[in-house]
């Protein structure tokens, strides 16, 4: 709303990029102000009291604003003693690269096929999650993902079983970030960037431009091996969006 009464909008958006281009990532701060976008959201009413997919009362809701790091800590603690490789994606992983914004769930990928499906239900059952589906050997066959809740706070968490040649190498590249006393395993900025741009939603797009705004030292190179192997096996045209984020970014 805001940008609609602004005379010069493209100037404006130059003067954006550049102030974003200038403030470094940073996850605390940014995990910080996601928490605070969670308390603002309550106070207005912006959630329902009751969420219908998972019935997860207010109270429990706004708890959960402040457990996501704890969480993590926990989960790579798990993952680092079973010796079960990981990254996380998604929106944690923009609030590591980019800047913040609301984000309920996390997304992670594990490496290891999805018949190793028991080893990660004992990590889920050791965590106190619950599995959101009834026969999860059927689900995560069929869809390579196995939706879990945290039964102490109520976030969502989806485990995505790496399959792909991709994947397993961006498994190889993950940025380690202390927490607590573990190290938690982000996928690198380059990869945040290629799923995002894969996934191509309006949101995914901003996320992939920010990204690439605040962390200039990126691996172009890579980046577009791996959108062009995207291209030519699904028929979309990712480096051409690549491309547009960077003419925009300047």
């Amino acid at each position: 709303m805001v940008r609609t009464m602004i005379a010069d909008t493209a100037y404006w958006r130059v003067w954006e990029d550049n102030f974003s281009r200038s403030q470094p990532a940073d996850y605390e701060r940014n995990l910080r102000l996601v928490e605070a976008l969670w308390e603002e959201a309550l106070l207005l009413g912006a959630f329902p009291q009751e969420d219908a997919f998972n019935n997860i009362p207010a109270k429990t809701r706004r708890e959960r604003a402040f457990m996501f790091r704890d969480l993590l800590v926990r989960m790579a603690g798990e993952f680092e003693r079973r010796a079960i490789a990981y990254m996380l994606i998604g929106g944690q992983a923009v609030l590591l690269y980019g800047e913040p914004r609301l984000t309920a769930d996390v997304d992670v990928t594990v490496g290891v096929p999805p018949e190793q499906l028991p080893t990660v239900l004992d990590v889920v059952r050791t965590l106190g999650w619950q599995v959101l589906v009834q026969n999860p050997h059927d689900f995560v066959r069929r869809t390579l993902v196995l939706p879990c809740r945290d039964e102490a706070t109520g976030i969502r968490i989806d485990i995505i079983f790496a399959q792909s040649t991709y994947e397993q190498q961006a498994l190889q590249r993950v940025r380690r970030v202390p927490m607590g006393d573990v190290q938690v395993c982000f996928a690198s900025a380059e990869d945040v960037v290629i799923q995002k741009l894969v996934a191509g939603r309006p949101r995914d797009i901003e996320d992939a431009r920010r990204i690439w705004l605040k962390n200039p030292h990126m691996d172009e190179e890579y980046i577009r091996h791996w959108l062009q192997q995207f291209e030519e096996a699904l028929s979309e045209p990712f480096l051409a969006r690549f491309e547009e984020i960077q003419r925009e970014s300047g």
